[in-house]
C-alpha cells in the first residue's frame, strides 16, 4: 500500500496500524514522490491526503487516471468539502473518509478497495 500524507505523523500511524494488520504500507510526502517512485507500479492500492504541498489528492488521481493507472485509490482528509468528495469519487475514488480517521474503518475501506 503507498501512504501518501504530507503529515509524517499521519503517514508514521498509518504504516503501523497496516504493519498490526499484517500489510506493508510505504509512505510518500507528496502526490510527486510517489508519481516518481519506481515502485507505483507494484502497489495494490493507494492511500492519499487531500491537501498537500506539491502534487496534491486531486491533482495525483487526475495524474494516476492519465497513465491508466488501476490502482484503488482511498482519499482522506481533515478538511472534507462536498465539491472535492464528489468530484474524487465521481473520478474513481474507492472511499472519501474524514480525519481523524477509525482504524478499523480505514482497514475495511482497503479491504474493500483491493477484493
Amino acid at each position: 500500500m503507498a501512504i501518501v500524507d504530507d503529515d509524517p505523523g499521519v503517514r508514521g500511524s498509518i504504516v503501523s496500524l497496516l504493519r498490526s494488520a499484517g500489510l506493508t504500507g510505504i509512505p510518500f510526502a507528496d502526490g510527486g514522490a510517489l508519481l516518481a517512485s519506481p515502485q507505483l507500479e507494484a502497489f495494490a492500492c493507494i492511500v492519499t491526503d487531500v491537501h498537500m504541498e506539491g502534487v496534491d489528492g486531486p491533482a495525483l488521481q487526475l495524474e494516476l487516471n492519465r497513465r491508466g493507472c488501476a490502482h484503488p485509490l482511498i482519499v482522506m482528509t481533515a478538511f472534507p468539502t462536498g465539491t472535492t468528495r464528489e468530484q474524487m469519487l465521481a473520478s474513481g475514488a474507492r472511499a472519501f473518509l474524514t480525519k481523524p480517521i477509525d482504524p478499523d474503518t480505514l482497514l475495511e475501506a482497503i479491504e474493500d478497495a483491493v477484493d
